[in-house]
């Protein structure tokens, strides 16, 4: 199923703070115990004890991956929105790509039961065990995969999750009110950022061939008032004989506008999605631009369309 291998890279990037609320919202993650639903897709159940899940939302693809301390293994929470059953059974016949090279293939055949879809995947290591449950407009995928000894616990896992679901009507997300269109100085500020890709470059060497460390940030301005951001980071260690490096990277996505703007300044305002807000200060001195004091590049963005 094609939406395995990308819940699998989510679970290496998805950050958050777990959080005691129940509703499932973008890069937040929720202690095991707790009862999480999505009020839009009309779907709640209740996370395994021992079991964190972190949520995201990705091109469309809503996903909760499940991860344990004590437990080896990954479980995913599949959220299929406005597709039919024959769809749904259509993804488990296929093969589970896990990534890294690790492929489950289908043993018999995917079984339907009413309301439920089951399947079972393995290779020569790792089993993977799906189980579907199918409401009247969306459906839920619940998936565990890991090493064969944890079968059976995966398969009680299931039920635990299958036993706690409950669909309700779904409730429409409420439009964000459009902010109000910008007039004068800051109408003239909107104009010189929409459109353009802002890029900040910074490093660090240690000198003697010690390593270093260096750092990229991208702020892409797009004119329909969406944002795009990028940082990238990389670390590298020198010593007699041996090189090491580590990097990593964050993002956001989100809706910008400029507020308190005066010729010189102006205060550019990002709302995150999920939410969170950032204020950073631009200036402009004829030449160059800044943000909160360091020089940024600003050039035509290539990934506003």
């Amino acid at each position: 199923m094609k939406h395995l291998r990308h819940a699998l890279w989510v679970a290496s990037t998805i950050c958050g703070i777990a959080v005691a609320q129940a509703e499932l919202r973008p890069d937040q993650q929720y202690q095991g115990g707790v009862q999480v639903k999505s009020s839009t897709l009309g779907i709640s159940f209740t996370l395994p004890k021992g079991w964190l899940g972190a949520y995201k939302e990705e091109g469309g693809q809503a996903v909760l991956v499940l991860g344990s301390n004590s437990v080896e293994g990954v479980g995913l929470v599949i959220f299929m929105k406005d597709q039919t059953p024959a769809q749904v059974v259509a993804g488990l016949n296929e093969a589970q790509d896990l990534g890294a090279g690790v492929v489950l293939e289908l043993v018999g055949s995917v079984r339907t039961q009413g309301s439920r879809v089951t399947a079972r995947y393995l290779n020569s290591q790792y089993v993977g065990r799906a189980l579907a449950l199918l409401g009247s407009r969306n459906h839920v995928i619940y998936f565990y995969a890991g090493p064969q000894k944890n079968e059976a616990l995966y398969g009680q896992l299931l039920e635990g999750l299958a036993g706690s679901t409950r669909f309700q009507a779904p409730v429409a997300a409420r439009p964000q009110p459009a902010p109000p269109a910008p007039t004068g100085v800051a109408r003239q500020w909107t104009q010189f950022l929409a459109g353009k890709m802002l890029k900040y470059f910074s490093s660090y060497n240690s000198g003697g061939g010690g390593g270093g460390i260096s750092e990229q940030r991208t702020l892409h301005l797009c004119s329909d008032g969406r944002f795009a951001y990028l940082d990238e980071s990389l670390t590298t260690i020198n010593v007699p004989g041996a090189t090491a490096s580590s990097g990593g990277n964050g993002r956001a996505l989100g809706r910008w506008r400029i507020e308190s703007a005066t010729q010189n300044s102006a205060v550019l305002l990002l709302n995150v999605d999920g939410g969170g807000v950032e204020r950073l200060r631009v200036e402009y001195d004829g030449d160059k631009t800044f943000l909160n004091g360091q020089r940024w590049f600003r050039v035509e963005s290539d990934t506003c369309r």
